[in-house]
């Protein structure tokens, strides 16, 4: 049997309304070696996202609530777990990416919109999982806090 060389995994939490934009977006994040991990919106949550151990977090954004994403983000950047995951943030509506682009930027998310290149795609997805996040400051995690 030939060596083969052990890749990890990377687990990508794939939050999407639309179901098949969500499997486009999986198949696409397979082909880079990626396991996709497909949440609808109502059902995450940084506990969610924190058991899932991903590596990277693609959300979109929609017109809908804007809020209740900048509160996950925020949440997300609050946890001592979760701080450092690197979040991809993609929309239909490129006036509301403009509107969120300050707050975005400095939840320190990449902002991706629809439609977008297929090279602009594997550029971002390629940049957030290889970039050193671990020296994100922040306090450390407590471990068996009482």
């Amino acid at each position: 049997m030939p060596n083969q060389t052990h890749m990890p995994t990377r687990r990508v939490i794939v939050v999407d309304n639309d179901t098949e934009t969500a499997a486009l977006i999986a198949e696409l994040l397979k082909s880079e070696r990626c396991v996709p991990l497909c949440y609808p919106t109502w059902l995450l949550s940084v506990a969610c996202i924190e058991q899932a151990q991903a590596n990277l977090l693609f959300l979109e954004v929609g017109p809908g609530d804007p809020s209740a994403a900048l509160e996950l983000l925020g949440e997300l950047r609050e946890n001592c777990h979760t701080r450092a995951l690197p979040v991809i943030v993609d929309s239909t509506d490129n006036r509301l990416l403009e509107q969120l682009a300050h707050p975005l930027r400095e939840l320190g998310c990449m902002m991706l919109p629809k439609p977008f290149d297929l090279d602009d795609f594997f550029s971002s997805v390629s940049m957030c999982l290889d970039t050193d996040r671990s020296q994100i400051p922040g306090p450390a995690c407590q471990s068996g806090a009482v």
